[in-house]
């Protein structure tokens, strides 16, 4: 038998279970708003993680014109 099964007892409706009712599965009610902003700023790690890596791929693929004044640099013979 498993553990809900043993507290239930014969005759008497089944009792719903907290996923039942919807709520939280583990931890404290107050716990549930500090997951979610943990959800948030990992969110928001990744979001920028990618901007971030898009602009260097952006930044790396644009062609280097040299300033103007500037002396092309010396090759070496």
């Amino acid at each position: 038998m498993t553990a809900t099964d043993e507290g239930e007892h014969p005759g008497t409706p089944r009792r719903k279970h907290r996923h039942d009712l919807g709520h939280e599965d583990h931890g404290p009610k107050v716990a549930a708003g500090t997951t979610r902003a943990i959800q948030a700023l990992l969110g928001l790690w990744i979001a920028l993680t990618l901007v971030l890596m898009l602009y260097a791929l952006v930044d790396s693929a644009r062609p280097r014109v040299p300033a103007p004044g500037a002396e092309a640099p010396a090759t070496h013979r």
